[in-house]
């Protein structure tokens, strides 16, 4: 598909609701549109299955969220979605430059790394472009909301804003909140609370960085990368006090801005009328991410401190890993759904480790709540 025809697909995706279509049947409903959701409903209808994606998704809103490693470059090409990645305006990312622990610049080039480099999304274009996939694979996308699930005989009833439908199994992929996995008992336990205060800023045409860069100061840390069409992302980490403190003061971004050396001196001229956005960023877990005849990815299943740049790719991971354990246990064979949750824990083990190892390897500002906090409880993981 060129990428014309491929503009046009998309562009019927917005708007797309589902009227034309009066199955009431399904094998799985994924439940969110993002990238787990999207690469779960692919690998499920490119194996034959059935399968409604649900999602109140606009096409056209922006996420926070753009930094995917080169170790997403096999998930993608096993997939057969490469090509897709590669053919965006995406920009390739050429490392990291920290000065994380000490005033001087940690500089980790990707050039070296025999996974490639990674790349600095157009999340718009990045997660349309998966949910193309999904639907030319065959998957049903609605833009709906589901309210609730229940079990009725041995499917599941699905109840969505206008209809009903019935599903055999349900994927959860609605994000840190979770919802349909809580609504079956499901536990979400969550990390120290962390709030991501950001700005889209409009860059000079001479900046030409290609790198990501990450500094340290004493009440969180912050983040800027250079994303396509002349834009810069921003965001300050912090603990909710100062998340607080500049919801009802703006100005206040703009000062905690100024406590940095190296992102102060690589935005240069920038232009941005507009409040800074808050998320929370905090990592989570579920207690329980599979049961009877349901599994949880992405976010809804594990999520990660930005630190860690892995949310997008776990996204991706979990979504195919899920969709392929979901497949095999259709047709009745539930291993790959233990070996899934196995899995997960593996991983929430392996991140806490690398969690721990950042936040204790920044000492400068022991005494500031924000450190302070983090390193207790990283020396206990």
């Amino acid at each position: 598909m060129s990428n014309v025809q491929a503009g046009r697909a998309l562009s019927s995706l917005k708007n797309f609701d589902g009227s034309s279509s009066v199955k009431t049947m399904w094998d799985v409903l994924v439940a969110g549109a993002g990238p787990a959701g999207a690469v779960a409903a692919f690998v499920l209808a490119q194996a034959g299955r059935q399968v409604l994606l649900v999602d109140e998704f606009r096409a056209d809103t922006h996420k926070v969220g753009d930094s995917l490693p080169g170790a997403a470059r096999q998930i993608l090409q096993n997939l057969g979605l490469l090509a897709d990645l590669e053919s965006g305006s995406h920009l390739p990312c050429y490392g990291n430059v920290c000065a994380w622990g000490s005033d001087q610049l940690m500089v980790n080039d990707f050039i070296s790394d025999p996974r490639g480099l990674g790349w600095h999304l157009d999340r718009v274009q990045f997660d349309e472009a998966l949910r193309l996939a999904a639907v030319r694979a065959g998957a049903i996308l609605w833009r709906n909301r589901v309210k609730q699930v229940s079990k009725c005989h041995n499917t599941w009833r699905v109840c969505l804003h206008d209809r009903e439908c019935h599903s055999r199994w349900f994927i959860d992929t609605t994000g840190r909140a979770a919802s349909l996995a809580r609504s079956q008992g499901a536990i979400r336990q969550r990390d120290i609370p962390l709030f991501a205060t950001y700005r889209w800023v409009v860059t000079s045409k001479n900046d030409t960085e290609t790198r990501t860069f990450i500094e340290s100061v004493p009440h969180g840390w912050w983040y800027t990368a250079r994303l396509p069409h002349h834009t810069r992302v921003v965001i300050f980490h912090t603990d909710i006090q100062h998340a607080r403190l500049i919801q009802h003061h703006p100005n206040l971004w703009d000062v905690y801005l100024e406590d940095t050396k190296y992102i102060h001196e690589c935005l240069g001229y920038m232009t941005d009328t507009h409040s800074p956005h808050f998320i929370e960023a905090g990592g989570g877990y579920l207690n329980q991410v599979a049961g009877l005849q349901w599994i949880a990815a992405g976010d809804a299943a594990l999520s990660f401190d930005p630190i860690s740049s892995q949310g997008i790719f776990n996204a991706l991971y979990t979504g195919m890993k899920a969709g392929q354990a979901v497949h095999a246990a259709l047709s009745g064979d539930e291993s790959l759904v233990n070996t899934y949750v196995d899995h997960l824990k593996a991983i929430r083990a392996a991140y806490c480790r690398h969690y721990g190892f950042m936040y204790r390897s920044e000492n400068r500002w022991t005494n500031q709540p924000f450190w302070a906090l983090r390193q207790a409880v990283s020396k206990e993981l």
